[in-house]
């Protein structure tokens, strides 16, 4: 193979590393002015970033604020009805709306009954025999449960 150029005798003006846009210095430069701009983006978008979360804060405050005090409006006219509410449901308000509006009047003689649920079972009950008949265990059921009453007295 037959060599044309001698790579040791090479020509200057065909030197690529002395050419100006291969220069060391110019591709520091670019370098750093590539650092530079995305050190700038970056920052900016970061503050960019701040500021739209500072304004989130503030719009979630106010909103906040207006929910408190919604809060204590209801609160206070919650109050108000429960207030209302005892008023009306008073024992001396319903007895002035019987008195005035009903014209209702306090009996003169109050009498107390009392009931007494001692009986006879055989006065209540069938004579049939409960393991025959259906029908007389749920009428005998009935029985017992109509004649059992409790009352309180009303002292």
């Amino acid at each position: 193979m037959k060599l044309s150029q001698n790579y040791v005798d090479l020509d200057s003006n065909n030197n690529y590393l002395n050419n100006p846009a291969y220069n060391f210095n110019n591709v520091k430069k670019q370098a750093y002015i590539i650092i530079y701009i995305f050190l700038l983006v970056f920052i900016s978008i970061s503050i960019l970033l701040y500021v739209s979360q500072i304004l989130n804060i503030n719009q979630q405050s106010s909103k906040l604020l207006n929910l408190e005090k919604e809060l204590e409006t209801i609160k206070t006219k919650n109050e108000r009805l429960e207030l209302n509410l005892a008023t009306k449901t008073s024992l001396a308000e319903v007895e002035r709306i019987a008195k005035n509006k009903l014209n209702m009047v306090e009996a003169q003689k109050k009498e107390t009954l009392v009931y007494n649920n001692q009986f006879k079972e055989d006065e209540f009950f069938a004579d049939i025999p409960k393991e025959k008949f259906f029908l007389a265990q749920i009428y005998d059921k009935i029985i017992k449960e109509v004649t059992t009453v409790q009352a309180e007295s009303l002292d």
